[in-house]
């Protein structure tokens, strides 16, 4: 009876570690930061500030190179010094949980879009000191893209050049060839590209862990989508060029180019499914 009590006991413990944890964190100032802002992005450590005194306390532009990236599916990265770690990553009230260097929770701000605050307060200590990255491209980071994705790659066209038109003549009449006046080519048709990353909830039966949807210029469709029961599954078809001018103009005339960039709950059955990690789904 007593280990029975004493087990009850530690178990509860464990269960209600991370509410106080969270908690005894001060409340964050208001911030108009979403998941939205921090999906797929990749910043660079510059330096810490105490923010009482405005005071850099550390630099790290040139002998601590440290950089994060964030995942559509709320994993992040930590590159520092450069050792590689994965971290799952959650935003809630202006609240960021991610584990950076000695803490995991971080008040959040966003003052433009190439600057990134992470504040937080020193152990043992009401002092309040400010993480400042720098947002860099992909390529300046020591992240490698992962193998189911797929990499972007640039193409250069030649110039098209005038072509003669050859009619159909006899043999012996050559010289006729080269008298019908030569004819330039159309221009290429319009570039077309389409990615859907995203959607779907953590919880659930049957979670999903990943989902993409990538349409290329050519017509070449790939979906990916990766379950917990079903593992990863891949498709890949062919699409004319007919039907994805046909979808592109279905798109435009349902007025997606007309929605805002973000929507939010307003109902509280809606934040709370919010809770249960969703997905967080990207267009373009």
């Amino acid at each position: 009876m007593v280990r029975c009590q004493l087990f009850l006991t530690g178990l509860l413990g464990l269960l209600l570690f991370p509410v106080q944890a969270q908690e005894s964190f001060p409340i964050c100032p208001f911030s108009r930061i979403t998941e939205t802002h921090l999906v797929e992005t990749w910043w660079q450590y510059q330096h810490t500030l105490h923010v009482s005194s405005q005071t850099i306390v550390h630099h790290g532009e040139t002998d601590y190179a440290s950089f994060l990236h964030f995942r559509y599916d709320l994993t992040g990265e930590v590159s520092t010094v450069g050792q590689i770690q994965d971290h799952p990553w959650r935003l809630s009230g202006g609240k960021l949980f991610f584990p950076y260097r000695t803490d995991t929770v971080f008040c959040v701000e966003q003052p433009d879009p190439g600057t990134l605050y992470l504040t937080y307060q020193s152990a043992g200590q009401q002092e309040d000191y400010r993480y400042v990255f720098r947002k860099v491209e992909p390529g300046a980071t020591p992240f490698v893209r992962p193998w189911y994705e797929l990499p972007t790659v640039l193409v250069a066209r030649d110039k098209l050049r005038k072509q003669p038109v050859r009619n159909k003549v006899p043999w012996w009449a050559f010289w006729r060839r080269w008298q019908e006046p030569p004819t330039e080519q159309g221009p290429p048709p319009i570039r077309i590209q389409i990615e859907v990353a995203g959607g779907g909830y953590y919880g659930g039966i049957n979670p999903v862990y990943r989902q993409f949807v990538k349409i290329n210029s050519e017509g070449r469709l790939i979906r990916e989508v990766q379950t917990a029961r079903e593992g990863l599954m891949t498709t890949r078809k062919n699409i004319a060029r007919n039907e994805l001018e046909a979808f592109v103009y279905w798109i435009r005339d349902q007025g997606f180019f007309d929605l805002a960039r973000e929507y939010d709950c307003t109902e509280q059955l809606c934040h709370r499914r919010k809770g249960e990690q969703p997905v967080p789904c990207r267009f373009r």
